[in-house]
């Protein structure tokens, strides 16, 4: 099992490796006027952290991983629910606006896939929201739908 997650780490440090690679090519652009390669340059080093984080965690870790049981079940239903909240998401943006549509979208998943109480759901929502729409609107100055409510 140990062997099978660090081929994983390496396959998504190889991914995110060739994503730096070419998001490059597309031109990076400025913090201020990014280019069309930015963003995905910038998930791609994220990527290469977490997966070099997971890598040296895997083969650091002496004891062996725990084998998952047939009895425990494989929550299908979490990943029907991510794919329709991502097109959700995606279909609804240029509608419903970035900041309510974030809101939903994070409080969705706290709430059904991980499950939390409604206080900490919303109060994550709020968080994620706000914390974006600081990132897009203040700091790379990005335009972003602002929806039905104008905001």
């Amino acid at each position: 099992m140990k062997r099978i997650i660090i081929y994983c780490n390496i396959f998504w440090l190889l991914f995110a490796i060739l994503t730096c690679i070419e998001s490059y090519r597309l031109k990076l652009g400025e913090i201020n006027h990014p280019g069309p390669g930015f963003f995905p340059f910038g998930a791609g080093l994220v990527m290469i952290i977490l997966s070099l984080m997971g890598l040296f965690i895997t083969i650091t870790k002496k004891e062996e991983f725990r084998e998952v049981s047939s009895e425990e079940k494989i929550r299908w239903w979490n990943i029907i629910i991510i794919i329709g909240a991502i097109s959700g998401y995606a279909f609804s943006l240029d509608r419903v606006g970035f900041l309510i549509n974030t809101f939903l979208f994070i409080t969705l998943l706290l709430k059904v896939i991980e499950p939390q109480s409604w206080k900490k759901s919303i109060i994550g929502g709020v968080i994620t929201a706000i914390a974006a729409n600081f990132v897009f609107n203040v700091v790379f100055r990005v335009q972003i739908p602002s929806g039905i409510l104008g905001f």
